[in-house]
């Protein structure tokens, strides 16, 4: 169960990320976010990847849990991207 958690606060970090620049508002939103709006999906995403750390430090052990907190940010990365091409991909034929 720790695992789908660090899972799904890596891949909502890594989206709060996209979500923050310009490029990826446009194509989720068809519209830029104000600048302030922008700073806080910032702040929340980096908080949400750093938030993951402790956690699966505290549940798994500090060694073990590093090693882990670094492949569920890869998989939430990755996760994020493929999401991001297919919305992409979606937004350039519908043009």
């Amino acid at each position: 169960m720790i695992h789908l958690l660090l899972f799904l606060l890596a891949f909502a970090g890594f989206a709060m990320l996209c979500a923050a620049r310009d490029r990826h508002q446009r194509d989720l939103l068809g519209r830029k976010l104000p600048a302030g709006t922008a700073a806080r999906l910032r702040r929340g995403g980096l908080f949400l990847l750093l938030l993951a750390y402790p956690v699966a430090g505290l549940a798994l052990g500090w060694g073990y849990g590093a090693v882990e907190w670094l492949g569920q940010l890869s998989g939430g990365a990755l996760l994020t991207v493929l999401f991001l091409n297919r919305l992409s991909a979606r937004g350039a034929s519908g043009r």
